[in-house]
């Protein structure tokens, strides 16, 4: 019976083949690419044309034979794939079967990756024709199909990484091989959507869930990270990209995804995370210390500098040259104890003190820091100019501590001989700057500049200044502390910016502060 069957199968193939259907001539002559006569309820394979043979190996006799289907050309895994994409053609779900890419074995064992499109023939149920075109593109195979790729594509990366569909109609997924590894379970194993659900960590089992609900309900996208223990026992880290593809009615027929090992990228992360808390916190207790520490060390300085003045006041007309000399240099180291102290408390301040941030508007602020440097300006003939300058977020104390060390540091390394100029304006900044400088683009920024025409300093320290307790010149040459522009860059770095410097040596400095428009809440 089973021999008739075929015989009649056949005959009506051989119907086929000679009816002169519109195009079918072309249809099987047209190429590049491997065309054949397809019957679904068989699998049989007739009339190739001569790029099939050449390709694959096989004769049109050789197809012909009874024992020959296109199970010859297709592994059991794929094919009930390729099985549920031909459904889709059959009932008009899907206009299209482009989204096809199979591995197919030729008559000498070799395994090539090749695009598969189906026609339906008309008149004849179950008839269609196939034409199977080579993939050139040379890629290893980590996809389940051609829509895994194009999602590969979106995320640019190759290891750990792989790619499934999930037949929503049947349930039935199918993984590419590199999935099989990633879960730790042996390659072609039947999965259904219920199998993965058995691997999702219980803790993102809801997220899990939910992701896959809110994309079939709004055939949107997903995106997310989370947890699977594997077939051995190991939890894993995953990150889950993948989209819905819809029919022609916009019924959606199935979820394409990619999925990628993200678990040692996660460790890192985790690590450098807790390193960042524990140097938070050793910075917190430093802090900590040196406003104790200074804050305790006024009181003995306090006595020092009481004791020294009595000295000086009561005994002075008895103390000789030398002894007076003595006295001056203990009132002055204690002077020096007292700025520094004042200094490192101001520096321990600047994240200590919760001041809240408001709108400044910098030229007022500049009104504020001329005033307060106003005897000094006038002492050493400096000419301080400012153009029309932003509005900003910021703490007012803070934004006028920072612009004041700033302009006092400018004067201080003038020239001698030369009027001291120090202009300050505003500049854009680029969407390009503000990636060179790791600030988050969505944010608006202004650059301002204070430029002088003083000492400047040779390039290489362009960093250095702003360490603490890093000096250029000596005390004797320039006094100070050595702390002032460490605290502008804390100040700046508090109002989630960035300060650096220019400089030429015997032509002057320029400082740049880039602020954002608004803080972020």
């Amino acid at each position: 019976m089973e021999a008739i069957m075929t015989d009649q199968t056949t005959d009506k193939h051989d119907e086929v083949s000679r009816e002169k259907q519109p195009g079918a001539e072309l249809i099987l002559n047209s190429g590049p690419g491997s065309v054949a006569v397809l019957d679904l309820n068989t699998l049989r394979l007739h009339y190739c044309n001569s790029e099939f043979e050449n390709v694959f190996g096989y004769s049109e006799d050789q197809i012909k034979h009874q024992d020959f289907t296109f199970r010859n050309l297709i592994s059991d895994a794929q094919l009930e794939r390729f099985m549920f994409q031909v459904e889709q053609v059959s009932d008009k779900k899907l206009s299209l079967s482009k989204y096809v890419v199979y591995r197919l074995n030729n008559s000498r064992g070799e395994e090539r990756s090749y695009y598969l499109y189906l026609s339906p023939i008309k008149n004849y149920e179950h008839l269609f024709h196939l034409l199977i075109i080579p993939d050139l593109s040379e890629w290893s195979f980590p996809f389940s199909s051609f829509d895994g790729r194009e999602l590969f594509l979106q995320q640019l990366q190759t290891e750990k990484f792989g790619s499934f569909e999930w037949m929503i109609s049947s349930g039935r997924v199918f993984w590419s091989d590199t999935l099989y590894d990633i879960y730790e379970i042996e390659r072609g194993t039947p999965v259904t959507r219920e199998t993965v659900a058995t691997y999702t960590h219980p803790e993102d089992a809801r997220k899990g869930n939910i992701a896959v609900q809110r994309a079939l309900d709004t055939t949107g996208n997903i995106d997310i990270e989370m947890k699977i223990i594997t077939g051995k026992k190991n939890v894993k880290v995953v990150k889950v990209l993948a989209k819905i593809i819809k029919s022609e009615t916009g019924e959606p027929v199935k979820l394409v995804g990619s999925i990628k090992d993200i678990t040692t990228q996660k460790r890192i992360e985790l690590d450098l995370k807790r390193k960042v808390e524990e140097l938070n916190r050793s910075n917190k207790e430093l802090e900590e210390f040196a406003y104790v520490a200074s804050h305790d060390l006024q009181e003995p300085l306090r006595k020092i500098s009481t004791f020294s003045d009595r000295l000086s006041e009561k005994y002075g007309e008895l103390l000789t040259g030398e002894g007076t000399m003595y006295i001056e240099r203990m009132m002055a180291s204690a002077d020096n104890m007292r700025n520094l102290i004042n200094n490192l408390l101001e520096f321990s301040r600047v994240t200590r003190d919760k001041q809240p941030f408001e709108p400044i508007d910098l030229n007022f602020l500049m009104t504020r820091v001329k005033n307060e440097l106003e005897l000094v300006v006038e002492e050493t003939g400096t000419s301080i100019q400012n153009s029309n300058l932003p509005v900003v977020d910021g703490a007012l104390p803070q934004l006028v501590q920072l612009f004041t060390n700033i302009i006092s540091n400018a004067i201080k390394f003038r020239k001698e001989g030369v009027q001291s100029v120090i202009k300050v304006y505003s500049e854009p900044v680029s969407e390009l700057e503000a990636i060179t400088h790791h600030l988050p683009t969505e944010q608006q920024y202004c650059k301002i500049v204070i430029e002088d025409n003083g000492i400047g300093f040779e390039e290489e320290y362009a960093q250095r200044i702003f360490q603490i307790f890093q000096r250029l010149h000596g005390k004797s040459e320039y006094p100070g502390s050595g702390i002032g522009l460490a605290i502008c860059k804390r100040i700046v770095e508090h109002h989630n910016g960035v300060i650096y410097a220019e400089g030429v040596e015997g032509e002057g400095a320029r400082f740049y502060i880039i602020l954002p428009e608004l803080q972020a809440q």
